[in-house]
């Protein structure tokens, strides 16, 4: 039996590693979670000549810092397989940034491959890389590859065959060398209590990462009280010289000497730093990014309002088709429950498709990595990061994978406040409800009512992470942005990603609110039509939202959209047959909206936050400022609104 040999794809997120990794393994691939976590784990295998490899896809990450979990999965892999042959994929566009990663592989004793990926878009935006110098300066095998156009697969499979190379040593100033020798010194002399893991390791990896107070390794010597007492004495010697913190100079050597190894390698177009500068300006980038969500918002309503009356047309004939066919009996379960409840929901489908569309080409042209830069100085002052900014944007789509994403936000205390302020960005079910009362009251001014709601919305989610970063303790990272090129967009990609965003909805419109809907039919047909348990339920929550406006039908319909947000357009359908507008107001339309979207997140939002922070307590401070913060606005929209004359 051959043996089989492991490969490690590393890289900083969106260098096209997934892209690779598809392509080095084809179909033979099998997905799990790494040990203890939750975090997906994608292995393939290829064979070539008389080898047999075991392809793993290691999360995409900045640094080697045990400081957050993706970086911490990606270390200890690399750490606890010394054997594997390590391919560095590189955005070729972005190497300056991309090789700081390549460093630190360097310094834990590790001679990667260097894959210079997106090589097309590099030399099609004037960037070009002298690999055969690159190579020579960092002594390491380099490949140049497109994984979208299947450039170099089979030079990078050879290379993985025959690759015997050994990276040369990498040096900083003579200020930290001396510090890293320092301790290097000092780890040989103490002959310190450490895990066989952690003796296999170079002493100069140490060093730095004891100079970075990296918390494994710290954690690792702690009990040596004597060696921490000489780091902290060397640290301070150190900050007296440079004025500032060890680890931010660590941080500005390594990027000193990824621009000493590209001088004389790499040749770079300015055309593009000067669009950026325009896009990601304080002013004119937030005037662009208020046009683009503008004409977003009135592509997703305009071409979906054509789609969305199709599929109401549809679901009308459909019912009185029913209605003829089917006996009395079923009827009113079928027509009046299951149609109604599921048809009022699956008319708003195509906005949402046009949604995930539109925020698919925005993020393939590469301009949401622009927004991100943009946002961060105002991010930063509400107690967030740049990074937040990316789990955010995926909550328009689904809340749940945006609390996941989460992970990779290093500082405990920005990750905290992100958690809790995701469930108030409006996911596509929240969406639903928006469409659903644009189009019954706002339908010439959908655009203008969609960006209200969204504007109280977005200011309410600064407030509230305003106010956390006050009580949350912690501290906050500093985030390197990474620009990538701009692109023409790959349609056969963006057409993937909305339909894997969007398949999720149709399956709940088959599932759960199916189910729901039946449910809801169930409570305001039983014991009597004119007595239900949905009357009681409802009257009972009334004694708070009669201040929003809101009778017992709007009440109802937000306890079942905490199964599942869509619930309240159909249990809405259900209780106002016919038009709604007959019986309620446009303020009252507002207000239904605007608590709708704020209020308690649904119950698989609410499972992955728990799974996220394993924490009762913070689970509970979710739900609950969620509620109470709906319920005040609610009130006070409801009775400004009255006061100025709605």
């Amino acid at each position: 039996m051959n043996e089989e040999k492991n490969i490690a794809l590393i890289g900083q997120p969106n260098v096209g590693k997934t892209t690779l990794f598809n392509q080095l393994t084809g179909m033979k691939q099998r997905i799990g979670n790494w040990p203890g976590v939750t975090v997906e784990k994608k292995e393939g295998f290829f064979k070539l000549n008389d080898k047999n490899y075991n392809v793993v896809d290691l999360p995409g990450i900045y640094s080697l810092m045990s400081d957050s979990l993706d970086q911490k999965i990606a270390r200890d892999y690399l750490i606890e397989n010394p054997g594997a042959t390590v391919i560095d994929v590189i955005d070729t566009p972005n190497i300056n940034r991309n090789l700081y990663l390549t460093l630190q592989l360097i310094e834990l004793g590790i001679s990667p491959i260097i894959c210079l990926n997106l090589i097309d878009e590099a030399e099609k935006f004037g960037i070009h890389i002298n690999d055969q110098k690159l190579s020579e300066k960092l002594g390491l095998k380099v490949i140049r590859t497109s994984g979208r156009h299947k450039i170099g697969i089979d030079s990078l499979k050879d290379s993985v065959y025959t690759s015997e190379y050994r990276a040369n040593p990498v040096t900083y100033s003579k200020l930290l060398e001396n510090a890293i020798h320092k301790i290097d010194k000092k780890l040989e002399e103490g002959n310190y209590k450490i895990s066989s893991t952690y003796q296999k390791l170079p002493k100069r990896w140490l060093s730095i990462s004891l100079l970075e107070s990296d918390p494994d390794v710290l954690k690792e010597f702690s009990k040596n009280l004597e060696l921490m007492e000489f780091i902290n004495n060397l640290k301070a010697e150190v900050e007296n010289e440079i004025k500032h913190d060890v680890e931010s100079y660590i941080v500005e050597q390594r990027y000193k000497k990824c621009d000493e190894i590209l001088a004389g390698v790499m040749v770079n177009s300015e055309l593009y730093e000067d669009i950026d500068t325009i896009v990601v300006h304080p002013v004119y980038g937030l005037v662009i990014f208020a046009a683009v969500l503008y004409l977003m918002y009135n592509f997703v309503f305009g071409v979906g309002e054509l789609f969305s009356g199709i599929i109401g047309e549809f679901f009308e004939i459909l019912g009185e088709y029913l209605l003829i066919i089917l006996s009395e009996s079923y009827s009113g379960i079928i027509v009046d429950g299951l149609l109604a409840g599921v048809g009022a929901v699956l008319e708003f489908f195509p906005m949402i498709f046009l949604i995930m569309f539109s925020l698919s080409t925005l993020e393939d042209t590469g301009y949401l990595s622009r927004v991100t830069a943009l946002t961060h100085n105002i991010m930063s002052k509400m107690g967030l990061s740049g990074k937040s900014f990316i789990p955010l944007i995926t909550a328009f789509g689904c809340s749940v994978p945006a609390l996941m994403g989460t992970r990779f936000i290093s500082s405990h205390k920005e990750r905290l406040i992100t958690l809790l302020i995701t469930p108030l960005i409006p996911c596509s079910a929240r969406f639903i409800i928006i469409g659903f009362f644009a189009s019954a009251f706002f339908i010439e001014s959908a655009v203008l009512f969609t960006m209200a709601i969204l504007g109280i919305t977005f200011g309410l989610l600064f407030l509230v992470s305003y106010v956390l970063s006050k009580f949350i303790k912690g501290d906050s990272e500093e985030y390197i942005f990474e620009l990538p090129p701009y692109r023409i967009p790959d349609w056969k990609n963006i057409f993937k990603m909305t339909w894997e965003k969007s398949k999720e909805f149709l399956k709940k419109a088959g599932t759960i609110i199916a189910l729901g809907s039946l449910l809801f039919y169930g409570l305001i047909t039983y014991p009597s039509p004119d007595s239900n348990y949905a009357m009681v339920l409802g009257n009972i929550l009334e004694i708070v939202t009669k201040y929003m406006g809101l009778d017992w039908r709007g009440a109802v319909s937000l306890v079942f959209g905490i199964f599942a947000k869509e619930l309240v357009v159909s249990s809405l359908s259900i209780l106002y047959p016919g038009n709604i507008s007959d019986f309620i107001s446009p303020l009252q339309a507002f207000v239904l909206t605007l608590v709708s979207v704020l209020y308690i997140p649904c119950i698989a939002t609410i499972a992955a936050f728990y799974l996220e922070t394993r924490s009762i307590k913070w689970t509970a401070f979710s739900i609950s400022y969620n509620i109470l913060l709906a319920t005040f606005v609610g009130i006070m929209a409801y009775n400004i609104g009255k006061l100025i004359g709605f």
